[in-house]
């Protein structure tokens, strides 16, 4: 059976490019790719990065009770299909999900086993900020409710099992692949992942 590596952050702490300097150098990890309603930005893929759909294709699959979890951010839905976690669990894969805090509660309510929370942390709420209004993605009324939501996400870190901080991307990502290494071979050794929280810190 394969192994489930739920990653969650604030806006902005960097999760999107840690995934994919990870994805792009270990190729035995593969990603459980989330749907959202939001618009494709920048140098975005679809279906690598997100599937992108619109607001009807997304309520259609609500009705039909094919997400695992699901919620609207930011005027936009976000939502990860039961049926993709199920195939990569059962193709063996170790693979990785982007979700938030609230998804993350969720997702366990399905897969009660081989599932492991990394939280990326910010060096500071300061330097969040900086990297929010770097992307020039957000006027100041968004950049101020994300600020707020992400000052919540991290209260919530703690539910995690492992908490990466972020302060540069190759090192943060070398943090996360040692995490998935150890929990992996820890499930391959048949023993139990253990239950303490772990605290990686970079810096």
């Amino acid at each position: 059976m394969g192994h489930l590596f739920v990653i969650s952050g604030p806006s902005a702490v960097g999760k999107t490019s840690i995934v994919r300097y990870l994805l792009d150098r270990k190729p035995e990890l593969s990603r459980v790719i989330t749907c959202t309603t939001r618009s494709i930005r920048g140098n975005e893929q679809d279906g690598v990065d997100y599937i992108f759909l619109s607001r009807e294709d997304f309520k259609e699959k609500i009705e039909r009770n094919e997400f695992a979890e699901f919620s609207e951010v930011y005027e936009n839905y976000y939502g990860v299909l039961l049926k993709s976690i199920q195939e990569s669990m059962e193709n063996n894969e170790v693979s990785i999900l982007v979700i938030n805090w609230e998804g993350f509660q969720k997702v366990k309510r399905f897969i009660a086993e081989n599932i492991t929370g990394i939280f990326i942390n910010p060096p500071s709420v300061d330097e969040l900020e900086k990297r929010l209004r770097s992307r020039n993605t957000e006027d100041e009324g968004d950049i101020q409710k994300r600020l707020l939501t992400a000052r919540l996400d991290i209260a919530h870190s703690n539910e995690y099992d492992f908490s990466v901080e972020n302060r540069e991307i190759q090192q943060a990502a070398k943090d996360i692949f040692d995490i998935i290494e150890r929990v992996v071979a820890t499930q391959s050794s048949d023993e139990n992942v253990p239950d303490a929280v772990g605290r990686v810190s970079v810096g």
